[in-house]
């Protein structure tokens, strides 16, 4: 990837010269485009990403001078060097006051450019890496919020971008089993699409397959057309499912839009349909004073998905329903919150792409008799009849194809996710499968336990991280997931032999002599 400049300067020649005989691309720049007013520079600046800007100072209409104050207070990021005649010596010193990165007399020298660009690289590179650690715990801190393992008591503690009126937007792409590569590819062509209608969402990965973007809103009118643009942009790379949460002001009601997104995601999953699916029009079936299904059903995933529990899933779906009816509930609604179980107990067998079990028919089927029944006994034996039915399909499935492709996605999340406090229990959660299980399907399929690959994978990355000299150590520790430097010190010993200080000299002894 290279860095993109913008020249800017009412003179023709000065700007094909740099164009054409600047060797941009060995300094790891491209030029983005030529522009020869300030207006239309600043026009450019709407519709194109740019890093570097070269900006006479003396234009006809406005000045490089005015462009640059303009610059620096809308696109503060960018580094702008202005180019300027012997004569205008003292704007130039203007321009540095402005926060211009430098300036250049004319007419330039090309050398002269490109030792800038070395400096203007190095430069760049460091505030990308430090802008991609910050953008990195800033995601993690706002889906741990999300996700409720962390609590948000005031905004003005965290660095967070601005925001009011939003909505939360769950996103999962249909096709399973891709690479690493593709995966990311496909999050990548919908995040720009997202972005390019909504440049101030904040698009979080949120799973493997998925994520949560925060999708900010000045007029209802504005989500229409974007919601056109989102179905459409869903049909591409095998298509998307989405979730929408209702209207939320601000970050403290973060963790409501998550669970309310995530609840319409899965019912769209259930009845693997496309497009988008609103939690305002599935409330219902959600309601506040009937107990909380989600935990249920993924409880009964976990139960399915494991040889060992399966034969214990209908007993426990039995409690559950005497549990409800001991609440002295209404008929409709022990009915209404079943029927919320059972989709979301649907949404989260969709994953494991099971070939011998048609869920969406299955689902429709049970979702019919239940509302035909007329009291909680018929109610009952309907849904522990599906219930049972599940289980005898699962147990008919071979095992091999249920764990095909989870433990492949559970290698991938890791990877992903190394630097966060990843537990057996919290995979266990994410991929609805029984901690016991997964354990010894994991070592099963890789020869390892869960802890002994995740330190693998993250000491693989502190070996690398530890070619920086100016890296601090405490700081790597931090970034693979170990609060604790003296834990981590003493977990890279273990896994290498020697200390991280150690490793790292015998890098720099390696590099001399190899001098």
């Amino acid at each position: 990837m290279s860095y993109q400049v913008l020249i800017v300067d009412d003179e023709e020649i000065v700007c094909r010269g740099m164009a054409q005989f600047v060797k941009w691309q060995e300094h790891g720049f491209s030029v983005s485009g030529i522009v020869y007013l300030a207006e239309e520079g600043l026009k450019y600046l709407e519709h194109h990403h740019i890093d570097v800007i070269f900006l006479d100072i003396r234009m006809p209409q406005m000045s490089g001078l005015e462009m640059l104050k303009i610059i620096a207070e809308k696109y503060p990021s960018i580094k702008t060097v202005i180019l300027s005649g012997f004569s205008e010596f003292s704007y130039a010193k203007e321009a540095i006051r402005y926060g211009a990165y430098d300036y250049l007399n004319k007419p330039v020298n090309l050398k002269e450019i490109e030792n800038l660009l070395d400096r203007l690289a190095l430069e760049l590179d460091k505030e990308e890496k430090e802008s991609t650690v910050k953008r990195s715990r800033l995601e993690a801190l706002l889906l741990s919020i999300a996700r409720g393992h962390s609590k948000i008591n005031s905004v003005e503690q965290y660095e967070f971008p601005p925001i009011s009126n939003w909505y939360g937007l769950s996103m999962e792409m249909m096709p399973r089993g891709l690479t690493e590569e593709t995966i990311l590819q496909y999050k990548d062509d919908l995040r720009q699409e997202i972005e390019l209608v909504i440049p101030d969402a904040i698009i979080l990965n949120n799973q493997i397959y998925g994520m949560f973007a925060l999708i900010p809103f000045q007029d209802p009118v504005e989500i229409s057309s974007f919601i056109n643009i989102l179905e459409q942009a869903g049909q591409r790379n095998g298509g998307w499912f989405f979730g929408g949460s209702k209207y939320k002001n601000g970050y403290l009601e973060l963790p409501d839009a998550y669970d309310e997104a995530e609840q319409a995601l899965r019912y769209n999953k259930a009845r693997e349909g496309c497009g988008i699916i609103w939690y305002k029009n599935i409330e219902m079936l959600f309601p506040k004073e009937v107990p909380e299904m989600s935990e249920v059903a993924g409880e009964l995933v976990s139960m399915l998905t494991n040889p060992e529990e399966r034969d214990k899933a209908v007993s426990y779906m039995e409690m559950l329903l005497n549990n409800l009816l001991d609440k002295q509930l209404s008929m409709l609604q022990i009915q209404t919150a079943c029927i919320g179980g059972l989709i979301e107990l649907n949404g989260n067998l969709q994953n494991l792409k099971l070939k011998t079990i048609d869920l969406r028919e299955s689902l429709n089927s049970i979702l019919e008799r239940i509302l035909l029944c007329h009291d909680f006994q018929g109610t009952k034996a309907c849904i522990l009849d599906y219930v049972k039915k599940l289980s005898d399909k699962l147990c008919e499935a071979d095992e091999q194809q249920i764990s095909k492709g989870i433990i492949y996605d559970i290698q991938m999340y890791i990877k992903r996710h190394y630097q966060e406090p990843i537990t057996l229990q919290h995979l266990a959660e994410q991929f609805y499968l029984h901690p016991n299980y997964l354990s010894r399907l994991f070592k099963e399929k890789t020869g390892q336990n869960f802890i002994e690959y995740i330190t693998e994978i993250r000491m693989n990355k502190v070996k690398e991280m530890l070619e920086d000299p100016d890296a601090k150590i405490s700081d790597i520790s931090q970034a693979v997931g170990y609060e604790n430097p003296r834990y981590f010190s003493k977990v890279f010993k273990q896994t290498t032999g020697v200390t991280p200080s150690e490793y790292r000299e015998q890098i720099t002894n390696h590099k001399d002599t190899s001098k």
